[in-house]
């Protein structure tokens, strides 16, 4: 990986602020992907955090190179998610500045709307650098993610679309009624058959925790890479006869245990399940104390509250429907943004005083503007029937203005016969 890394940006970093650059970034990736907030993370990778400290002080000859922001890595730029062979030329290289990444994922996100449902998504530096995480963590084998965030914060919608830029199909379960544990152990049986075939990204949602048994199922998936008793044994030997010829190539033994166990290995490999959960409340500390491995064998993500920039940015998108001028769009954008930034700033005040949570979640400020474009339509819809009604009164006072006029010269010529 770092070979091929090394390939793509000697032309624009010597050797030594290539490694050292690689280094801070396997620094932000090891220890800020695990922290808990947004302070720590500032605390260990901001500008005057630790590791920037440690450039300062050990590098200092390179610190404007290796301190460049932001640090963006990955694999995908040379990515054709229509050929399915495109992993060939792909090397994983410094992705640069935000305007280039979204540039190259807006073009993705098109292709996407092609094959797939289209998703209003808006890339944002903060949803970029969420979109190039999970890619990563999916691109490696046995890669799986933990994602941490409220309702809103675009957890799954990244999910499609780093799935999409990696090759990989998605795969998730469809809730029905009455659907209990046999059901879900089909699905993975599902899953199983599919991912030999090609890398697969598991999405699994805490709306899919129908019952807490499943858990423990992601957890032995996680852990040991297969659930116990799966598989009944005739079944077994179907899956592992794909792999026959290539464990021949290598003279492995051919015991049956053996087979199967090297069938589990190659697909834990393939298949990367991504966890999307909320932190509200105490249900995820508790599933994470007693299923270790959704910690253990993840690398987790948080989603923390969206800053200024992208609350403004998702505010132009989803405005440009609404009819306005463009400066009362603008003041009303920026009401928008002042809004949601006020209410999570006393629900921290809320929280200090009362020790009661207020969550002021994306989704709160999706339906927030949602709601005022629906407003703004009824509104107008009463405005535009009151003119039609006024108009329609206006057109009736001028007619009977006209005829009123008509009646009067008649009346006229009525009395001067009259006075004749």
């Amino acid at each position: 990986m770092y070979e091929g890394l090394l390939n793509t940006t000697q032309d624009k970093y010597s050797s030594k602020e290539l490694f050292i650059r690689v280094w801070r970034n396997e620094c932000l990736r090891v220890f800020c992907d695990r922290l808990l907030s947004f302070a720590d993370q500032e605390l260990i990778g901001g500008p005057s955090g630790v590791i920037s400290e440690l450039v300062r002080e050990f590098f200092k000859d390179h610190e404007e190179v290796v301190l460049a922001d932001p640090t963006l890595y990955g694999d995908f730029i040379l990515a054709n998610p229509a050929d399915d062979e495109a992993e060939d030329p792909r090397l994983y290289e410094d992705l640069g500045d935000f305007p280039a990444v979204k540039e190259k994922l807006a073009k993705l996100l098109e292709d996407y709307g092609y094959d797939h449902k289209p998703m209003p998504l808006v890339l944002f530096n903060d949803a970029l650098a969420h979109v190039s995480r999970i890619h990563r963590i999916i691109r490696f084998p046995k890669g799986c993610a933990l994602l941490v965030g409220f309702g809103g914060s675009g957890k799954q919608s990244l999910t499609k679309l780093a799935t999409y830029t990696a090759c990989y199909d998605l795969f998730t379960i469809n809730l029905i009624r009455g659907y209990k544990e046999p059901d879900f152990k089909e699905d993975l049986r599902s899953l199983y058959k599919l991912v030999l075939g090609k890398d697969q990204t598991f999405l699994f949602t805490d709306s899919h925790v129908a019952e807490e048994g499943f858990l423990e199922l992601i957890n032995n998936i996680l852990t040991i890479g297969m659930v116990p008793g799966l598989f009944p044994e005739e079944e077994k030997d179907g899956l592992v006869q794909p792999l026959d010829d290539e464990m021949r190539k290598q003279k492995m033994p051919e015991t049956k245990e053996f087979r199967f166990n090297y069938f589990v290995t190659r697909a834990r490999e393939r298949l990367h399940i991504v966890l999307s959960m909320s932190p509200a409340g105490g249900a995820l500390r508790v599933r994470c104390r007693n299923f270790p491995g959704l910690i253990s064998n993840t690398i987790v993500d948080w989603f923390f509250p969206w800053p200024e920039d992208a609350l403004t940015a998702v505010a132009n998108t989803f405005m440009g429907t609404v009819e306005l001028a463009d400066d009362e769009k603008q003041k009303v954008t920026e009401h928008l943004v002042m809004v949601h930034l006020s209410v999570q700033r006393y629900s921290e005040e809320y929280k200090a005083v009362y020790k009661r949570s207020n969550y002021s979640t994306p989704k709160n400020y999706l339906d927030f503007i949602n709601n005022y474009a629906a407003f703004m339509k009824e509104k107008r819809k009463m405005m535009e029937a009151m003119v039609r009604r006024l108009d329609g009164g206006l057109v009736t006072l001028k007619k009977a203005g006209e005829d009123t006029q008509t009646l009067s010269e008649e009346l006229k010529v009525k009395n001067e016969e009259v006075s004749k």
